[in-house]
């Protein structure tokens, strides 16, 4: 089974790939990993040496995307048309704004599961930008999803993520 995890910030992405991992015994390819790793910055314009970022991100996706099993999370435009292809479920996380916003703060406050290349004042920082990618980057998701409705999952709740994650099965 190979599935991406996809929504705007604060959605649950992480948490919701971490939870079918698990449920799955499947590799969790966390993309934003990878461009932490690659010395990617938390704000795409504060990132020196984007281009080689990017690169070290792309190899790192489609070496990953190559096995037979995983779940994959995050929106990363230039590799999703990628990742979708071959994934058999895209799953949309389209959570509202409010719940996205409470999300990010309970990570804010909660760092046992944070990005160490995160810091509080990144987070208490990013608040804003939740709300700027509700604009920017939704409508781009949004006709992204259209592109693969074949086989997308909209989930818009917790207790429909829930239901959704115990429905999989090996």
């Amino acid at each position: 089974m190979r599935i991406t995890v996809i929504g705007l910030p604060g959605s649950g992405k992480s948490t919701v790939a971490d939870m079918i991992a698990e449920k799955l015994s499947i590799p969790h390819i966390h993309i934003d990993h990878f461009w932490f790793e690659a010395g990617g910055r938390t704000g795409e314009y504060d990132t020196p040496n984007i281009e080689q970022v990017r690169a070290h991100v792309r190899e790192r996706v489609l070496e990953a995307i190559a096995a037979e099993s995983w779940v994959s999370d995050g929106f990363y435009s230039r590799l999703q048309p990628d990742i979708a292809s071959r994934a058999d479920v895209v799953l949309f996380l389209d959570i509202p704004l409010w719940q996205r916003l409470l999300n990010h703060a309970t990570r804010t406050l909660r760092r046992d599961k944070r990005h160490k290349e995160v810091s509080v004042w990144d987070d208490v920082t990013f608040f804003p930008e939740v709300v700027r990618r509700t604009f920017r980057t939704g409508p781009k998701l949004r006709s992204f999803v259209q592109q693969f409705k074949g086989k997308t999952v909209i989930l818009h709740s917790r207790k429909e993520i829930n239901k959704y994650v115990l429905t999989l099965s090996n």
